[in-house]
């Protein structure tokens, strides 16, 4: 979770469907799952209204 800082770019770990380009978003916050009490990454993709919950396998790094 430490690698995860405030403004950090952000992709999906997953490779991006072919014909899709691939997200790229900033690290906004932290947030804890109400339910399993997991740590969560708030991502804001560019487009979206508001950040949107991660999981931290679910996102890579963007260097």
């Amino acid at each position: 979770m430490d690698d995860f800082k405030k403004h950090s770019g952000v992709t999906l770990a997953q490779p991006a469907p072919k014909g899709l380009l691939r997200p790229f978003g900033e690290v906004c916050g932290h947030a804890t799952d109400p339910f399993s009490g997991k740590m969560l990454v708030m991502v804001q993709w560019p487009g979206a209204p508001k950040p949107l919950p991660y999981e931290p396998d679910e996102l890579a790094i963007v260097e």
